[in-house]
Order: C-alpha cells, then structure tokens, then sequence
C-alpha cells in the first residue's frame, strides 16, 4: 500500500510539475534516463534542459521541478522582493539556476561549479534556457580564501561531487567575499548546495556575511552539525533569521537565512 501511494504521489507531482505537455509522459515511461547520451525534456514557456542519461541528473531534475524542494524556502522569501543577483555554488547542471530564475526576478547569475563534466552541461543548460547572456559561469570551489584543491568523488554519483585534498595545480578555490564583492547595488541571493564545503565558509561567515542577504543553504550536518552552523551564526556580526528546522537524526536540511540589515 506504502509502495502504491508513492507512485500514484510521484504522478501527481509530475502533473503539476514544469514539464511541457507530452513531456510528462516521456518522463513518466523513462524517469530514470535509460541508456546513453543525452535526454532532452522541455519546459512550459518554450525552455528545454538536457540530461545525461542514467546519472544523478535525474535525481537532480525531480529534486528542483518535480519535488520543488527550493518552493518553501521562495515562498518564505519577502513578498516585495524584486530583483537580485544569484550566486549559485554548486550549480551541477543548471537546473537549480533554471528554477530558481523561473521563481525569482533575477537579474545577473553567478553559477559555480567544479566537476568539467556537470560544468559543461551547465553551461549548455544556461544557453538552452536563454540566460547565458545574463549568467556568468565560473569551474572552481568556493571557500574562504584562494587555494587550489583536488576533486573528490564521494561515490553518489555527479551530483556528489567534493572539495579534496589541497593541490599546487588542482582546480581554484575562489573566496566567496571576492566574488559577492563584485556584485554590488542589488541583494545578493546565494544559493549553497556544497557537499560540506559549507562548513569553511561559515566558519569565516564574517569575512561575507555583509554582502550576502539572503541564503538557500542545503545543509550537510555530517560535515556542519545545526548546533555548529547555529553557533557561526551567533558569531555573526548581524542577526540571521532561519527558516525552516534540521529535524534530528536527519543528514540533509534545507533552509532559508536571511540576514536582517
């Protein structure tokens, strides 16, 4: 019955979800992407994502379009808003930007990733939906000064991706002060899906907490425990509000911080 119920809910999702028309019913029949190469799914309003096939990149898709786990955290956004600058770090393929500026008035976008292979795809993912001429791509790992590190797979496939091990020539770690510094006039969103990299940042949450004003921050607590996460924001020189809870026992949480000015 348990099993029944969860097919019938993952239907009703899919109804309701972005997928155009009789799209929904090609992603009904292969939800996992079978085979090799690419899968091509449109969205409502003439946009089209590209997947690869049999990877977490459709694990990816039903967490932004078919779950929509990002819509509590838009909808505990203020009503008035209006338009700010995204800074995605850990944007994997795009499809978290993609949401999130069919969600959201954003005006300029930041998308940060390490991985070449989700990197590419990225970047054919902003120009597929129109943004590329609004979105600057960056291949590095954010932290909390320059370094270059290895790139670690966790084992959880594309969308597992970590921060290694220090390196002379690895790939660049970009301070976040540096690059929401840039971005200056409208309120910086920064959405941080990081695989526990989330935790040197807010350990020098000082060095960018006055540049960043609102935060969808996917929280690791194997890497950064609540109390921990809790504890840099008590550090701040601001207030932070939290919405959303870290319910006990749980290994992902995801919340909205808002920093009060």
């Amino acid at each position: 019955m348990g099993r029944l119920y969860s097919v019938v809910r993952k239907l009703r999702l899919i109804a309701q979800s972005e997928l155009a028309g009789i799209e929904k019913l090609r992603y009904v029949m292969n939800p996992s992407g079978r085979g090799a190469g690419l899968a091509r799914y449109r969205l409502r309003g003439k946009v089209s994502v590209a997947l690869r096939k049999a990877t977490t990149d459709f694990k990816v898709f039903d967490e932004m379009f078919v779950e929509q786990a990002y819509a509590p955290c838009v909808e505990a956004l203020p009503g008035d808003l209006g338009p700010v600058v995204l800074i995605d770090l850990g944007a994997n393929i795009g499809l978290s930007v993609l949401f999130l500026t069919r969600a959201l008035e954003v005006a300029e976008i930041v998308a940060i990733e390490p991985d070449p292979d989700n990197f590419q795809l990225l970047s054919e993912n902003l120009r597929r939906a129109g943004l590329a001429n609004r979105a600057t791509a960056i291949r590095a790992f954010v932290g909390a000064e320059h370094a270059f590190a290895e790139l670690y797979d966790s084992g959880n496939g594309a969308w597992g991706m970590r921060m290694g091990a220090p390196s002379d020539n690895g790939i660049p770690v970009l301070p976040l002060a540096e690059i929401a510094g840039a971005k200056t006039g409208l309120p910086i969103l920064l959405k941080c899906d990081i695989e526990g990299g989330e935790r040197q940042l807010f350990h020098h949450i000082r060095d960018w907490e006055h540049l960043i004003r609102y935060i969808f921050l996917e929280l690791h607590t194997e890497f950064l425990p609540a109390d921990e996460l809790f504890a840099c924001l008590d550090s701040s020189g601001y207030q932070w509000t939290v919405h959303g809870t870290v319910p006990a026992g749980s290994s992902i949480a995801l919340l909205l911080l808002e920093r009060r000015p």
